[in-house]
């Protein structure tokens, strides 16, 4: 009897694979040959499901932004209100714990390639579209207006991006980056709050 295969489970296996090489060692390292070593099989293997690399690390980058992206809405339930709840996800954007850390580690190493490569480019700009109007949709009940909701979601993705890329390039020491992550968690409470100190103000104007 042929034995049959799980082809989503088989290609998630490689999609695995191809992240836990990029986060250790880099994108240029993550050869097909090096993928398939860290898979435990032959190229021979990985081609059978993937036309070749550039198919492989377009369902990486992509991968990597379901899995955030799914975190952050499982986050936003226990919000109890539109402040908790917008918070709640930017923490969980940041790089706070090792599993994050891994992600933006592997952003990372995409970032200095994406404006050579179209197809991972246009991946990659639409997880930051699926981000952006999610943070829109966070923010909506709580600034006045759509041009505050634009401004703040532009400044959120940027400080959420200057945080996250500068954590993944940190090589301090294990008690360093922890300490580094509690300063995040704190700067982000600020931030949230001064969020609506800002809108408050333009409410009395």
């Amino acid at each position: 009897m042929p034995k049959i295969v799980d082809i989503e489970s088989r290609r998630a296996q490689f999609v695995a694979a191809s992240l836990d090489v990029i986060a250790v060692e880099g994108l240029k390292a993550a050869t097909m040959r090096r993928i398939a070593a860290e898979a435990g099989v032959t190229t021979g293997a990985i081609t059978r499901y993937f036309s070749g690399r550039e198919e492989l690390l377009l369902e990486a980058v992509g991968a990597a932004h379901v899995a955030a992206g799914l975190r952050m809405q499982r986050a936003v339930q226990h919000g109890a209100n539109p402040l908790a709840q917008l918070e709640a996800v930017i923490l969980q954007a940041m790089p706070l714990d090792d599993i994050r850390l891994r992600e933006w580690k592997i952003w990372s190493a995409f970032r200095n390639v994406l404006p050579g490569k179209a197809g991972l480019w246009a991946t990659n700009e639409a997880g930051y579209d699926a981000w952006r109007g999610y943070l829109h949709t966070l923010l909506e009940p709580i600034c006045l207006d759509a041009d505050s909701v634009r401004r703040e979601a532009s400044l959120l993705v940027a400080l959420v991006d200057g945080i996250g890329f500068r954590l993944a390039a940190m090589t301090a020491s294990v008690e360093q980056i922890e300490a580094e992550q509690r300063t995040v968690t704190a700067d982000i409470q600020y931030y949230v709050q001064a969020l609506t100190r800002r809108q408050a103000r333009r409410w009395h104007r």
